[in-house]
C-alpha cells in the first residue's frame, strides 16, 4: 500500500468544494466553501458559499496562511483531500498532518553509529501491528481489510483501519485517529475517511466521525464530524498572489481563472 501511494504524483495545487453535514451540541452545520490548496505549504484561497445555517454567505472570498479557516470550524480541512496519514514521508520542514498530534516528530531512522558496514542485513521497521480482518467489497471493488495498531508513535502513526483495493493496493477507506487542538482543548476521536482515484491522485472524498469533549465538567461539546469533498479540480498555474493576504488584498478585483 504504501508503494502504491508513494508511487502516485502530487499535485502542487488542488481545487475543491467542501460541503459541512456534521453537528455540534445538537446544532446542525451546512455550510460550504470552495477552496484552492497550494500544497507545498498549505496556503488556500477560500471563497465561502453558504453559511453554517446555509444561508448564501456574505463573506468575501480571501487568502489564508493559518490552520483557522474562516466560515467553517472544521480544522484544516484545505489539507484533507491529499491528506496521506503517514504513508507518505514527511518533507522537510513541514508541519505534521492534520490527523497528528500537534507538535508530533516525523520518526528517525535508527542511525548506524558511524560503522563501516561489512555485510548486509534486511530488516522490517514496521510502524504497526497488522491482524487480517477479512477479505470483502466496497462498492464493485474486492478489498483486503486490516486492522492496524501502532508499535510506536500513536501520534505519528494514526491508522487503525484499512481497506486496500486488491487490484492497485491502493487505500479504499481508513480509520484513522484524529487529534486536535481546539482553543486550548486537546481532543481525539475515530473518523471513517473515503477515498476515490481523479486524475490519477488519490483524493479523500468524504470524512465522517463522532467526537466527545469534556473538560472538567465545565467545558463540554459532542457531535458528528462529517463532511464531503466534490467539484475536484487540479489547476496548473494559479497566480501566487492567491495566496498571500496582503497582495491578494491587492489583486481582489483581478479576474481569477477557473478555480
Amino acid at each position: 500500500m504504501r508503494a502504491a501511494v508513494n508511487a502516485l504524483p502530487v499535485p502542487p495545487y488542488i481545487a475543491f468544494t467542501e460541503q459541512d453535514a456534521g453537528e455540534q451540541n445538537g446544532r446542525m452545520l451546512v455550510d460550504r466553501i470552495r477552496i484552492v490548496t497550494r500544497v507545498a505549504d498549505a496556503h488556500v484561497w477560500i471563497r465561502p458559499i453558504l453559511d453554517q445555517h446555509g444561508d448564501p454567505s456574505q463573506a468575501s472570498p480571501r487568502a489564508v496562511t493559518t490552520i483557522v479557516y474562516p466560515g467553517t470550524i472544521i480544522e484544516r480541512v484545505g489539507e484533507f483531500p491529499l491528506a496521506d496519514f503517514g504513508l507518505r514521508p514527511r518533507r522537510a520542514g513541514a508541519r505534521p498532518g492534520i490527523f497528528e498530534a500537534p507538535g508530533t516528530p516525523e520518526p528517525a531512522l535508527s542511525p548506524n553509529g558511524g560503522l563501516q558496514p561489512i555485510g548486509s542485513v534486511s530488516t522490517y521497521n514496521l510502524s504497526y501491528r497488522i491482524t487480517d480482518l477479512g477479505d470483502t467489497a466496497i462498492g464493485a471493488a474486492p478489498v483486503h481489510h486490516l486492522g492496524l495498531a501502532p508499535v510506536r508513535d500513536p501520534g505519528h502513526n494514526v491508522l487503525r483501519e484499512v481497506w486496500i483495493d486488491t487490484s492497485t493496493s491502493l487505500p479504499k477507506r481508513y480509520v484513522a485517529e484524529r487529534f486536535v487542538e481546539n482553543g486550548g482543548l486537546s481532543f481525539r476521536y475515530l473518523i471513517t475517511v473515503n477515498t476515490a482515484l481523479i486524475e490519477n491522485h488519490l483524493v479523500n472524498v468524504d470524512a465522517a466521525g463522532h467526537f466527545d469533549v469534556h473538560r472538567a465538567l465545565v467545558i463540554h461539546f459532542s457531535g458528528e464530524g462529517r463532511w464531503t469533498i466534490s467539484d475536484v479540480r487540479f489547476p496548473t498555474d494559479p497566480p501566487p498572489w492567491l495566496f498571500d493576504p496582503l497582495q491578494y488584498r491587492e489583486h481582489a478585483t483581478d479576474p481569477l481563472p477557473e478555480l
